[in-house]
């Protein structure tokens, strides 16, 4: 009996609590580094949205709209979690992440306020090559446009901007920033690889055609005409539907826009889904624009009986188009 108190005894000793020169079993712990909390609070608050998306398709009505307004106030909820990472890790490269995080999903919060004016501290400070390359993953947010548009006037000279003004112009090319950078781009760098995009999605710019105008102008090579050609054919036909109290007019805008769509066919010949593209562009501005007479239209009532659009001419008719999903 006295060995095995014995044994017992040298047990209760060698254990750590009873040494006491280990820490506990908690503060042995290594602490999670930046990247690793960045990784967590971001892919927590993905996991959240996911969520919130499944809840949204369930419901319904008042109830819906609210998990709508939750959905897009959830960045609100993250900024602060994010803005303290960063300054709490000022030297470490996930603060830029962290405040760019912010910049681009936390609009409207005094935490956005913050990362705004980091993000254009960062902008103006940080190589080009190494700004092109964090745009990549980035949102064109108003403060991110701003403070790229200031930095390629600031270093227009440097080859590293061709890349810098390619991404405002082909990701804010609705807006008034990427239609200045376009017109940048091609100006100083009509040779981009970008051209040809921004050629493709002028149609949608405000003065779109002016400016596929300037880049035909410059005689450019056969990817960019082409594209160009059938960008320029699309923003006369959307002219077009703005000018139905102008037939003359957009009787002229529907002409040039054909004649542009059916140079563009040319250019694109064998690519079968440019065609198609094309295809339904001329049809509508031959058959189906402002001022043109309606399609036939052959259906069935709500009773079942079959009627005719010709059969209502010279009526005005409403036309409902609807679906049940």
């Amino acid at each position: 009996m006295k060995w095995v108190g014995y044994g017992l005894l040298i047990l209760v000793l060698a254990s750590p609590a009873a040494r006491g020169d280990d820490p506990p079993k908690d503060k042995d712990k290594k602490e999670a580094s930046a990247k690793e909390q960045y990784d967590a609070l971001n892919k927590e608050f993905l996991a959240k949205r996911r969520d919130l998306v499944t809840e949204i398709n369930k419901a319904k009505g008042e109830e819906q709209q609210k998990l709508i307004q939750k959905y897009q106030a959830l960045g609100g909820d993250f900024a602060d979690k994010f803005l303290k990472l960063a300054e709490d890790n000022p030297k470490d490269p996930v603060a830029t992440d962290a405040i760019f995080w912010v910049a681009e999903n936390a609009a409207g919060t005094p935490a956005y306020g913050k990362a705004a004016e980091k993000v254009t501290a960062l902008i103006g400070e940080m190589p080009l090559k190494d700004l092109g390359a964090r745009l990549k993953r980035a949102r064109p947010t108003p403060a991110v446009l701003d403070a790229v548009l200031k930095r390629a006037e600031k270093d227009e000279k440097d080859p590293a901007v061709a890349d810098v003004l390619a991404w405002v112009a082909t990701s804010a090319y609705y807006m008034p920033a990427g239609k200045k950078a376009a017109e940048q781009l091609i100006a100083t760098h009509p040779d981009h690889p970008a051209v040809e995009r921004i050629c493709l999605v002028a149609a949608n710019m405000r003065g779109g055609d002016e400016l596929l105008r300037q880049i035909l102008a410059k005689d450019p090579k056969p990817k960019v005409k082409a594209a160009a050609t059938l960008g320029l054919g699309k923003a006369l036909a959307e002219k077009t539907d703005a000018l139905g109290e102008k037939p003359a007019e957009a009787d002229k805008a529907a002409a040039e826009a054909e004649k542009y769509l059916l140079a563009a066919a040319e250019l694109y010949k064998g690519d079968e889904a440019r065609k198609k593209d094309i295809d339904a562009e001329l049809r509508v501005i031959r058959t189906m624009r402002v001022g043109k007479v309606a399609p036939e239209i052959k259906a069935p009532d709500l009773d079942g009986k079959e009627f005719k659009l010709s059969d209502y001419r010279g009526k005005v008719v409403m036309l409902d188009f609807w679906g049940n999903w």
